[in-house]
């Protein structure tokens, strides 16, 4: 078994309680200066070159030092820095905030409040916010051509659209009833891969409703043909057989088939979802729904994976994909559409 500070990792112990889990500390992180912070920026943005500058413009190599930790091509003579073309385009705070941004993000397993994000980095409520929005969007592209394979587990959950109930009890209703929402509830559609290998991948889907065209469409472009799809007995699964092995559990006779089928794979993940809504963010907005459980998504699939493992993988993923089209200039009116939930014929692609 692995080693860590003369500490040895027992197999039965939960992960976030074993030393393997914290190998980025707050002490290591207050002694990076901005200079560092900006150097470890560089190396996320240009791995290739260990840190050497890049034209995002031309591709030349040959670039020189301006003031303010600016970059000027030889070739093209264009001014670029270190975040230009990426998620981070334009910004206004120093690189050793945004990098604390990132560590306290991937320290809270279920998510991170902006309203905690801004106390502790000393910023406005609004800039914390479009700071975890725009590294939500980044991890959420992951989704974009993702196919899994194997054994997938596929259920819908329900959150928001909280109805309160009349005072008196002959004026209540029964809010499970479609006539009595308000449009404001939606479904998550997630399918999970079930391996074994330590290595799944979650893909998660914002729709009105669990219906069977949206899950029809979701199998047919982010599933391979060889997987073999398991779900409870909701009827909008029903199609899916046309399109892959299809294996079903009935839940209101059991959790757990006689030949080991269940969804208790998608339903852990679920239960991260509730726990985020009710504890950390206690609302979801209708518009920024997909990137809240695309983000808990992405928690959960690398839910072994140290702290400063994942601060890696954020920075990869802020520094190596283009500029935020629905968050850049979110400050002068800029921002996202509002989504279509039942736009079902098309892969994913991130509005």
């Amino acid at each position: 078994m692995p080693r860590h500070g003369g500490l040895k990792y027992q197999q039965g112990q939960h992960f976030l309680l074993s030393p393997e889990c914290r190998d980025l500390t707050i002490n290591q992180l207050v002694r990076i200066d901005e200079g560092e912070a900006f150097a470890i920026f560089c190396q996320f943005r240009w791995p290739k070159t260990q840190g050497k500058p890049v034209c995002p413009h031309c591709g030349i190599l040959d670039c020189y030092a301006l003031r303010r930790r600016a970059f000027k091509c030889s070739g093209c003579r264009r001014e670029f820095s270190v975040t230009s073309g990426t998620v981070f385009a334009f910004h206004k705070l120093s690189f050793w905030k945004m990098l604390a941004a990132i560590w306290m993000s991937v320290n809270a397993v279920k998510g991170k409040a902006a309203l905690h994000l801004s106390r502790e980095l000393g910023v406005q409520y609004k800039t914390a916010w479009v700071l975890s929005l725009k590294i939500k969007e980044a991890l959420g592209l992951r989704r974009v051509g993702m196919k899994l394979d194997g054994q997938v587990q596929m259920d819908g959950k329900y959150a928001g659209g909280h109805i309160k109930q009349k005072n008196k009890a002959e004026d209540r209703i029964d809010r499970r009833l479609k006539k009595y929402q308000n449009m404001k509830r939606l479904c998550v559609l997630a399918l999970r891969e079930k391996n074994g290998s330590g290595f799944e991948r979650t893909f998660t889907r914002i729709v009105r409703e669990e219906q069977g065209d949206a899950a029809w469409a979701t199998v047919r472009d982010h599933v391979s043909r060889d997987a073999t799809i398991v779900t409870d007995e909701h009827t909008s699964y029903a199609d899916i057989t046309g399109l892959n092995e299809h294996k079903h559990v009935n839940h209101s006779e059991m959790y757990q088939a006689e030949d080991g089928t269940d969804t208790n794979h998608v339903e852990s993940f679920f239960s991260r979802i509730q726990r985020a809504y009710v504890g950390i963010h206690h609302r979801f907005s209708l518009k920024y729904f997909d990137w809240y459980v695309a983000d808990l998504a992405w928690r959960e699939d690398h839910r072994r994976k140290s702290n400063g493992q994942l601060t890696a993988l954020v920075l990869f993923a802020v520094m190596l994909n283009p500029t935020s089209r629905n968050f850049c200039g979110y400050w002068q009116g800029n921002s996202p559409p509002d989504p279509a939930f039942e736009d079902f014929d098309r892969p994913f692609e991130p509005i």
